[in-house]
């Protein structure tokens, strides 16, 4: 059937400074808008149920095109039932997707859910390729939907059908999950599972809903979208179209189905508005990541660190024994003679292979050391980047610029590594208060804007350059088998200080900050400037890969550095394995090495994405992790052969009877040699205050958790604070310990403002906080957290670790191995944190706390997880460390029979204010106290399961012990 036309004239473009904001370009904006609004949708329907971001949501639209596509091109379907067939098949997809992979990566971190959905994207934009390989630039368009102009804009069925079917769409996902029993149990099960639930509702199959319909609504988009773009193409839904429904999407706080579309038209029309002058047509991507970064920074409780409580792998592989090097020839010299055969190979293969060959292979090399940097961000600090192929490009540029103005091959890689490095930390400086999504879109937006933008500069590459080759003692590396060999030098120096970062004390404090961010500056970890160097070490060794690859081209253009491949060495990294120094050397042969030297096709490349989403999911520690497993099984293998016991060697000596926390309770001497902790004789009690708390106060919101809280502690006292759950008693502690700013208020400590100091000053200063769960390090051992806790006398420095000084670090040993022994910890020293029970975890959270020599020791429900048992050492163990070293404590508790035993003076605390301050026989008889826990009414408090005493002589409210050391009420 013929298309109906019809024109709309008059319409004239109005130009103001350069950009038109006529009636053109508005409309085309809405159209761009209402389809990145329907990609936002989906992203927040994914992000809801599943807490992270979907980066295959694109692919999966694209998938639904391409079937589109098959149907009505090459099986001659009617347009409308294939319409709705591939819809349904583009949501099938993603709910298997939900059930197959994401509910396999439940309880791991979310940036691999995210790293999953990459590899997703890559499988599905392979398969959409396959069947869509018979339509050419072919596309079905929709039949019986007229066309009409206004101005020069040809409006057509696609914009049609975008404009009725979208806002249809909008209305009806609107009105189902707000108003329809299905659609807000998938609104309850996304907020909180559990609780979801216990309602009845069935949350796992709520999240496959969630994620079907957010397929479909990518397909829907997709498909719309496909015949409108400059390049008729169903691969139309890449990262650059993905990234402008990212910035709805993080707009809307990543949960408002409303404000998402609302945003996304908005995006649209900014889009327009720029690409209508040509000055800053190139700048979309810089513009809508600005406004990603923007949106993420003014949303604390969207980007900020989170405390997700899930199972990180450890940094550094599990060394082998002592025992066994010791008495197993073999196995001390296998190292050795593995890396002398693996160098040996290593440059044999220049006198072996061909040019081509050792061309495909220095580009390998590349790519392993880009991965390294991506392995030692994400595998050490738990954050991913997208943009580490961007800082290569960059780096590559900058060393050829230099090379050809100076001729000094030295002097520009020096000065290509360097502009990585400082790129990389501006890039990162967002994500410094931020982690997850912050640093993934950030760099993300930095990859695509380097492709539109910052590589067309002629300051960079603009239209090619030719980078020189390196020459070395005067003789120039032009051949491809020298310079392979000459890359394999640089590749080895990476590796050594990869290696040398991941053991040092500087790689323990990022696996810190990575396992609980809050207990590492606790402790003085300074967490700004360690993610800082972080992000200039990983651009650096970027850098250093992006020369490699650089100098080995004879042109280097734009398609040198494209923005996918930052997406590939993440592949990289993660099939290699995170958590082994050479994993990235064995993905880049996997992923680089195996296309390059046998070209795969589409069917190979879309099975080699197969590969790396099953390592992602049933691999956590990638081919590396498998190889370092078999090597362990190996030489436990030939020690029970020698006679040894690889339980006992592995895991020390069995654990003691008696707790570590009886263990601890003789102090005298404790510390002598350890820290200069030291027994201050002033009377406790007495003398002017240490901590002045004067009218703090907090609100979140319309919550007032602290309100006008005051109070003083004198040196060498025991403050307890009791009161209710939601009292404010924590929030009082993160105000105190400086992870909260006050809303008004002062905090005084030894004399000195400390209202606004960082927790890692506070600490240094002697003001040191703990935390209720005593969760420390998951993936640290005793050991490791002790030397954690010396970061405080002896920080660890960047270039000592790259360089592998190990001085400092045997220093921090020592005393963690002498402080282990005297407070009976020395059966737990290898084990992890993650593997102890909660009263130990406490003993060695107080050890290391008293490694910082403190002053003030802030205890929050230190009891807590604690066998009833060991409440009574638990407190002998805070008066003995008063009695020892003078320590002033403030004490957040719910054991009242504990409390009482060790403090002076208690306060009470109720909806943000103190209620009750005194002795503790004073407050647990205030009236307003009891009535704070169990409420005035006798019958509730027999309903309590507590017990109501009369007494004729006294008719006050009074908090008393009973037989189980539970406060009775006597009224």
């Amino acid at each position: 059937m013929s298309l109906l036309a019809t024109a709309v004239g008059g319409v004239s473009p109005m130009i103001l400074d350069g950009f038109d904001f006529g009636v053109e370009r508005v409309v085309m904006g809405l159209f761009n808008g209402m389809t990145y609004g329907l990609l936002a949708v989906g992203l927040v329907l994914v992000y809801k149920s599943s807490r992270f971001v979907n980066f295959a949501h694109g692919s999966i639209g694209t998938f639904g095109a391409s079937v589109l596509a098959f149907l009505v091109l090459d099986l001659k379907f009617p347009f409308w039932i294939a319409f709705v067939v591939a819809i349904a098949a583009a949501g099938a997809l993603a709910a298997g997707i939900e059930v197959v992979v994401v509910r396999r990566l439940n309880g791991r971190p979310a940036l691999i859910g995210m790293i999953a959905t990459l590899g997703l994207s890559q499988l599905i934009a392979g398969i959409a390729l396959l069947l869509s390989s018979a339509t050419g630039l072919k596309y079905p368009i929709a039949p019986f939907l007229p066309t009409f102009y206004i101005g020069t804009l040809e409006v057509g069925p696609p914009h049609i059908t975008m404009l009725i079917l979208g806002t249809a769409l909008f209305v009806a996902l609107w009105w189902f999950l707000y108003h329809n029993k299905v659609g807000m149990g998938i609104r309850a099960a996304a907020d909180d599972p559990d609780a979801a639930q216990l309602e009845g509702i069935p949350a796992r199959r709520m999240a496959a809903l969630a994620w079907c319909i957010a397929g479909a609504i990518a397909a829907f988009s997709a498909i719309l979208v496909t015949p409108t773009s400059s390049n008729i193409s169903i691969e139309g839904m890449g990262p650059e179209l993905l990234l402008k429904g990212l910035a709805g999407a993080v707009i809307a706080r990543m949960a408002s189905i409303p404000i998402a579309v609302v945003a996304s038209l908005g995006v649209g029309l900014v889009e327009q508005f720029l690409r209508s002058n040509p000055d800053t047509a190139s700048l979309v991507n810089v513009a809508i990541g600005l406004i990603i970064i923007v949106a993420l920074l003014s949303q604390p409780a969207l980007g900020r660190a989170g405390k997700e409580r899930v199972s990180w792998r450890r940094v550094v592989a599990e060394p082998v024994p002592a025992a066994y090097k010791e008495n197993i020839a073999f196995i001390r010299w296998a190292p050795r003679i593995g890396l002398v055969l693996v160098a040996f190979i290593s440059i044999g293969l220049a006198y072996w292979v061909t040019n081509e060959t050792a061309s495909a292979l220095t580009n390998l090399i590349g790519y392993a050391l880009v991965g390294m940097s991506v392995a030692l961000l994400t595998g050490v600090s738990g954050q991913l980047s997208l943009g580490q192929f961007a800082y290569a490009g960059i780096a590559a540029a900058m060393s050829a610029q230099a090379v050809s103005n100076s001729g000094s091959w030295v002097f520009g890689v020096f000065c290509g590594i360097l502009s990585a490095a400082v790129i990389s930390m501006l890039v990162g400086i967002p994500a410094m208060k931020l982690k997850g999504l912050a640093l993934a879109l950030a760099t993300l937006a930095f990859a695509l804007a380097s492709v539109s933008w910052i590589f067309r500069l002629d300051f960079f590459l603009g239209n090619g350059i030719e980078p020189a080759k390196p020459t070395v003692w005067d003789y120039p590396v032009e051949y491809a088998k020298d310079y392979y060999l000459f890359s394999l030098l640089l590749l080895t120096i990476g590796f050594i200080v990869t290696d040398n970062v991941r053991k040092s004390g500087f790689g323990r404090s990022l696996q810190a900050l990575r396992d609980n961010e809050d207990a590492s500056r606790a402790l003085t970890v300074p967490a700004r400037l360690r993610k800082f160097q972080l992000y200039g070490l990983t651009g650096a060794l970027a850098g250093l890969g992006g020369v490699v690859i650089g100098h080995s081209q004879t042109q280097l253009t734009v398609n040198s550095f494209p923005s996918g491949a930052s997406i590939d060495v993440v592949a990289i990294a993660v099939v290699g394995g995170l958590t082994v120094t050479s994993g990235p050397i064995i993905g880049a042969l996997v992923i680089i090495g195996i296309p390059a030297l046998y070209p795969l096709g589409i069917f190979g490349g879309a099975i080699l994405s197969m590969v790396w989403l099953a390592i992602v999911i049933a691999l956590p520690d990638g081919l590396g992790g498998v190889l370092m497993n078999w090597r362990n099984r190996f030489y436990d293998m030939l020690a029970r052969r020698r006679g040894i016991d690889p339980v006992h060697v592995r895991l020390g000596p069995a654990t003691p009877a008696v707790s570590p926390l009886q263990q601890a309770l003789d102090l005298k001497g404790l510390m002598d040699g350890i820290t200069d902790l030291d027994a201050d004789h002033v009377v406790p009690g007495t003398g002017a205050p240490i901590l002045t708390i004067n009218q703090i106060t907090k609100r979140f919101g319309g919550v007032v958790a602290a309100d006008g809280v005051d109070f003083t502690v004198k040196h060498g006292e025991i403050i307890g604070i009791i009161g209710p759950n939601g009292a404010g008693k924590t929030t009082l502690f993160e105000m105190v310990a400086g992870f909260t700013v006050p809303d008004s208020g002062k905090i005084v400590f030894d004399g000195l403002d400390v209202t606004k100091a960082s927790p890692e000053n506070r600490a240094i200063a002697g003001l040191v906080r703990s935390f209720q769960d005593a969760a420390l390090f998951p993936t640290l051992t005793v050991r490791e957290t002790l030397m954690i806790a010396q970061e405080r006398v002896a920080p660890s420095r960047l270039w000592w670790s790259m360089l592998g000084v190990t001085s400092a670090e045997n220093a921090k040993a020592e005393a963690a191995e002498l402080l282990m022994a005297r407070m009976g910890l020395d059966a737990y020293a290898d084990r992890t944190i993650d593997e102890l029970s909660t009263g130990t975890r406490r003993v060695v959270e107080i050890a290391g706390l008293l490694m910082l020599s403190p002053r003030v020791l802030l205890l929050d429900e230190p009891s807590a997880g604690i066998a009833q048992s060991e409440s009574d050492a638990l407190g002998e163990l805070l008066l003995s460390i008063r009695r020892e070293f003078g320590t002033t404590m403030v004490v957040i508790e719910h054991d009242l029979p504990l409390l009482s035993n060790i403090c002076d003076r208690m306060i009470a605390m109720n909806l943000g204010r103190v209620i009750a301050s005194g002795t503790p026989d004073e407050v647990r008889n205030d009236p307003a106290v009891v009535r704070s826990y169990l409420g005035g009414d006798s019958a509730a408090i027999n309903r309590s399961g507590l017990h109501v005493v009369e007494d004729d002589e006294d008719s006050s409210v009074s908090l008393k012990k009973s037989e189980n050391n539970l406060p009775v009420p006597t009224v």
